[in-house]
């Protein structure tokens, strides 16, 4: 069987094409408030594209089954990519995506910008970052 080949650009179209780039609300039960998770996800039903993928950019991330319903003739599974993870992998895509490029541009000043993994203290985070990472995740999910 030939080597499958790579190539970056293949991957940003990929994504282009099957990915999602989104920030999640997230809310955990006994905690006061709700978190927001960056997050890159793809959905497929070719097992090997989606580990093709992966092994390709170079960043570890888990494949989940998706829970069959009528609707799905094939298994079908996930790709995901979270936090750090989700942001390596849109900084080696950016250049080369097209249709996500505002979305992957968008997650990328959420991230920087809105400070995500800093530690705030016991007086919590800013009122005035809490509103930036708000906003972006208003204008994220409105570039769907």
């Amino acid at each position: 069987r030939e080597k499958q080949r790579f190539s970056i650009e293949w991957a940003a179209g990929f994504l282009d094409g099957e990915g999602c780039i989104h920030i999640a609300r997230q809310t955990y039960r006994g905690k006061r408030r709700e978190t927001m998770r960056m997050r890159v996800y793809v959905v497929q039903n070719n097992l090997e594209v989606l580990e093709h993928f992966r092994g390709a950019v170079g960043i570890a991330a888990p494949i989940y089954k998706v829970r069959r319903t009528k609707q799905h003739n094939k298994q079908v599974y996930t790709l995901n990519f979270e936090g750090k993870k989700a942001m390596a992998l849109i900084a080696l895509l950016m250049p080369h995506l097209i249709r996500k490029r505002e979305e992957a541009q968008t997650a990328l000043t959420y991230w920087v910008e809105g400070r995500v993994g800093k530690r705030w203290g016991p007086k919590g985070m800013p009122p005035e970052i809490a509103a930036f990472r708000e906003r972006m995740y208003f204008k994220l999910r409105n570039l769907k």
